[in-house]
C-alpha cells in the first residue's frame, strides 16, 4: 500500500526544518482527494496534464503549465493517464517568514489562466525559475542544497512582487475557524469512511443541524459531503488498484462501495480511464 494514504484530510509534509521546502516528483500514484495543508503548494506539469480542484473551480493545467496553491487552501489533484509526471514543491510560511515577516497578511493567486497582461511576462519567468529548479532536482549535484534555496527565493519574490494580494483580519479569523472545524470533519471521515455516515450522523457527531452543516460544507469545499466521502473512498480503491492484485469488486467492497454501477461512473468521471485500465497502467508504469 502507498505510503502516501495517511492523513489525507490534513496533509502533513513534513519539511525539513533546516530547509523549509520540499521538491519531490509526482506522477498517477500521487493523485489526491479534497486535502490541505499549512504550506504552500506550487505544481509544475513535466508532461501529461493535470487536474486542480480548488473551491469551486476546476483548473486543468498541461505541460509546463504552473500553479500556486497557497496556505490552507482545500484543494484535489488528478495526475491525468498514462504518463503525467510533475515537480510539487511545498514550502514551509516559517520559511517565508525569515524574509517577509508578515507574510501572513497576503495571499497569493497565480494561475496561468487568470493572469492580467501585466502578469503574462512575470508568469514566464516563473515558469522558467520552475523548470531550472527541475534540472537541479534531477541532476542532485553537491551544490544543490544552495542552488535549490536560492531558486526558491527567486521563485517567491516573482510571487510576492506580482501574485500577492491583501488579506484581512476578518478574513483570516474566518479561514481559520472554518478550517479547524473542516480538519475535524475530515479527520472523522477518514476513520470512519468505510461505514455508511448518513448526513444525521455528522452533524450530530459535530452538534450542527443537519441543513446548516450542509451548507457549511458545500460552501467551503465546493462538494456536497456525500460527493467527499465517496471521494475518500475512490481514492483509497485507487490506491489498491495501483499497489495490489485483488478482484475489482472485492476492493471495492473493502472501501465501503456495494452499488457497482456507482462506482464505475463515479471512478470514470474522477480519473477518466476503468478500473481495469488503472491496474493495466499501473503494472506498464516504471514510476511506481
Amino acid at each position: 500500500m502507498n505510503e502516501n494514504i495517511s492523513s489525507i484530510y490534513f496533509e502533513n509534509t513534513k519539511l525539513l526544518p533546516d530547509m523549509g521546502f520540499q521538491i519531490r516528483f509526482v506522477t498517477m500514484k500521487h493523485n489526491s482527494p479534497p486535502h490541505w495543508h499549512r504550506e504552500m503548494e506550487i505544481l509544475y506539469i513535466l508532461n501529461g496534464s493535470a487536474i486542480i480542484t480548488l473551491g469551486n473551480e476546476r483548473h486543468h493545467l498541461k505541460a509546463l503549465d504552473a500553479m500556486v496553491i497557497d496556505s490552507s487552501e482545500i484543494h484535489e489533484v488528478i495526475y491525468e493517464l498514462p504518463q503525467t509526471m510533475g515537480i510539487c514543491i511545498h514550502i514551509s510560511k516559517s520559511y517565508m517568514k525569515r524574509y517577509l515577516s508578515d507574510i501572513e497578511l497576503y495571499h497569493i493567486v497565480c494561475n496561468s489562466k487568470k493572469l492580467n497582461k501585466d502578469q503574462e511576462k512575470k508568469y514566464e519567468k516563473l515558469c522558467q525559475y520552475l523548470k531550472e529548479l527541475t534540472v537541479l532536482y534531477f541532476e542532485q549535484k553537491l551544490s544543490y542544497p544552495f542552488m535549490s534555496n536560492a531558486m526558491i527565493l527567486q521563485i517567491l519574490a516573482v510571487l510576492v512582487d506580482n501574485f500577492c494580494t491583501t488579506v484581512t483580519d476578518d478574513m483570516k479569523a474566518s479561514n481559520t475557524d472554518t478550517l479547524a472545524r473542516l480538519e475535524q470533519i475530515f479527520q472523522f471521515v477518514e476513520k470512519n469512511y468505510i461505514e455508511q455516515i448518513s448526513l444525521q450522523d455528522i452533524a450530530d457527531e459535530f452538534g450542527l443541524n443537519k441543513e446548516y452543516f450542509c451548507r457549511f460544507f458545500k460552501r467551503n469545499t465546493g462538494m456536497t459531503f456525500l460527493q467527499y466521502v465517496n471521494q475518500v473512498k475512490l481514492y483509497h480503491i485507487y490506491q489498491d488498484l495501483l499497489y495490489t492484485d485483488g478482484n475489482i469488486q472485492e476492493i471495492m467492497e473493502r472501501h465501503g462501495m456495494y452499488n457497482t454501477k456507482l462506482f464505475y461512473k463515479l471512478f470514470k468521471k474522477t480519473y477518466n480511464c476503468t478500473p481495469r485500465e488503472i491496474r493495466l497502467l499501473s503494472h506498464e508504469n516504471p514510476y511506481l
